[in-house]
């Protein structure tokens, strides 16, 4: 579990991503990491997918607020 929590703070320290997992079930570890990586990869893609309701428009972080403090 030590590589996993390693892969996962190394990719959040040098994206700058936020990134919250919690298990809520779960003794073999096997499969706690395999539906860890599973559920990561599912909100990442849901993440990043197109939005056809900004159709039109080039994807920009500029049009939203600023947030400061969260960290």
């Amino acid at each position: 579990m030590l590589l996993v929590e390693h892969f996962f703070q190394s990719l959040v320290n040098t994206s700058g991503m936020t990134l919250h997992i919690r298990q809520l079930a779960g003794k073999n570890s096997h499969h706690i990491i395999e539906a860890t990586f599973k559920a990561f990869a599912k909100a990442l893609r849901q993440a990043v997918e197109y939005d056809p309701r900004r159709r039109g428009t080039v994807p920009s972080n500029l049009d939203l607020p600023e947030l400061t403090g969260c960290g």
